[in-house]
């Protein structure tokens, strides 16, 4: 009996030991140089609209903006905490993208081999890993897609209050995040339409649903109920909010369906996992063959995954992030599939890990590419429209320049191109700057002007004093931008290649 006993304690111990590793690994890979790729544009309109809510009280809510007013509330916190910066921004995805990990370590699920291996999937997914680690809403939307449904296979286990109280909080987490929460239901009913009669019969009844309602399951719904009221009125500020939540689909269907610059062809998503996600094709393959499984929680999160990418896919609009929805429904799968396998064809178990195990140096390879290698690869799929490494230096040259002579903050800086993110974040706590077009206006005297290159002559023609002017690419894939600093301000400063232009005439 003592052997037992202390048999068991190791064992316990072995796994809290485990979990710890588990936990640590999550945070070192979604933390670890945090802010080693530049500021993305969307990253820096977040912070904006933060700004915005601390200067008018609460976040209104636009739905025009497709996007939900929890982050918002959860970046302001963080602020709160640990001030604005470009790592804070971060530390709201990387914080949820440790939960999504660690979400595998509970118990939901009767399968410690399906939780396991989703668990170590999820930690190592080039998605997870580089979205997670991204300033945007992504990362927090695909935790609560996962909650939600894990509460469906855990419905289909144990018909319990848990189940419903998953549902609820991963409903309501992607109601508040993004309107692409219609796609995820609309994907799942057709899941559950795929089960069959055999299993509507067996799990879904009103007198289930009675059974596993709580006291509990009462209060959390009034509790989200009044969040969900609360967040999308600006705390009863903008009682319009509500209304606005509906509206939203109108814009937002016009705009998935338009042309917009983001538009892509039928099977971008497939390519890019290919090349970015190899892991994620075996489970595309494993999802068709899942389709004709007696295995229920397989058959449904099969025909959910192939009916969710089918859905992306037919949406011409199509930013690489979004790929972070498209990844882990096949990851269930594959996670669900192992498990078949280990159980019911354990001939072939070791023949099937053979093949992740092949692939796996892909996925890691990915993994080093997008997220650690400096500088990052901009060829990588995942690196998407996002500002550059010069944009970076010039913009730690401005800031490092204002920290050293704190006199230069009153000074004007123009930013006159017509992108102008992220440079109204970055230079936020400024009360100089103006962003008028230098096509239209040169304001006299600026420390630094930010132009676009047909501006040139009228910028020049209207400059009374040196400037270094330079070229450089600031966002991924766009043209060339002309930066003109203050030749006797920067002189030394500043080390790349420039020219000199003035009243006095071309110097190189």
């Amino acid at each position: 009996m003592k052997l037992a006993a202390k048999s068991s304690q190791v064992t316990k111990y072995s796994r809290y030991v485990l979990w710890l590793v588990i936990l640590l690994t999550a945070i070192t890979t979604r933390f670890f140089e945090l802010t080693n790729k530049p500021i993305h544009f969307d990253e820096s309109i977040n912070g904006w609209f933060v700004l915005q809510m601390g200067k008018v009280g609460f976040y209104k809510y636009d739905p025009n903006n497709y996007h939900g007013p929890l982050y918002f509330y959860i970046l302001q916190f963080f602020e709160f905490l640990w001030g604005r910066s470009i790592a804070t921004l971060r530390a709201v995805p990387a914080t949820f993208g440790v939960l999504s990990v660690m979400l595998f370590s509970f118990g939901f699920l009767r399968s410690r081999l399906m939780q396991g291996t989703a668990l170590l999937l999820v930690l190592l997914s080039p998605a997870f890993l580089f979205f997670g680690r991204s300033g945007i809403h992504e990362m927090p939307f695909v935790f609560f897609q996962m909650l939600f449904a894990l509460g469906i296979l855990r419905w289909g286990e144990e018909q319990d209050n848990k189940s419903l109280d998953l549902l609820l909080v991963g409903l309501f987490g992607m109601m508040t995040l993004k309107e692409t929460f219609a796609l995820t239901i609309a994907s799942f009913l057709v899941g559950i339409l795929f089960l069959g009669p055999k299993e509507w019969r067996k799990q879904l009844s009103w007198q289930k649903l009675r059974d596993a309602w709580s006291v509990g399951t009462t209060a959390l719904v009034a509790f989200l109920l009044i969040f969900f009221v609360a967040f999308f009125t600006g705390f009863m500020r903008n009682p319009s909010g509500i209304l606005d939540f509906v509206k939203a689909f109108l814009p937002w269907m016009k705009t998935g369906m338009g042309e917009t610059g983001h538009n892509k062809e039928f099977l971008y998503w497939v390519k890019t996992l290919w090349v970015a996600e190899p892991l994620a094709i075996i489970g595309i393959v494993m999802a068709f063959v899942g389709l004709f499984m007696r295995d229920a929680p397989l058959r449904l999160m099969s025909a959910f995954s192939l009916t969710h990418l089918l859905l992306y896919s037919l949406i011409p609009y199509k930013t690489v992030w979004c790929i972070l929805s498209l990844v882990w429904g096949f990851y269930f799968v594959l996670a669900l599939f192992i498990q078949k396998v280990w159980t019911d064809r354990p001939q072939y178990k070791w023949a099937f890990v053979a093949i992740l195990l092949a692939v796996a140096p892909l996925q890691l390879r990915s993994d080093y590419e997008a997220v650690y290698r400096v500088p990052i690869s901009f060829q990588h799929p995942y690196v998407y429209v996002n500002s550059t490494y010069e944009l970076k230096n010039l913009q730690e040259l401005i800031l490092a320049k204002l920290e050293e002579k704190p006199e230069l903050r009153s000074q004007i800086i123009q930013i006159g191109m017509k992108e102008q993110w992220p440079w109204p974040w970055v230079l936020r706590f400024l009360s100089g700057v103006r962003y008028d077009l230098c096509g239209r206006t040169v304001q006299p005297h600026a420390l630094v002007y930010l132009c676009d290159n047909q501006d040139r002559l009228t910028v020049e023609a209207e400059l009374s004093e040196r400037y270094m002017r330079i070229a450089i690419p600031m966002r991924q894939s766009k043209e060339t931008s002309l930066v003109y600093l203050q030749k006797n301000i920067f002189d030394g400063s500043y080390h790349g290649d420039y020219e000199l232009v003035g009243p006095e005439g071309d110097i190189k």
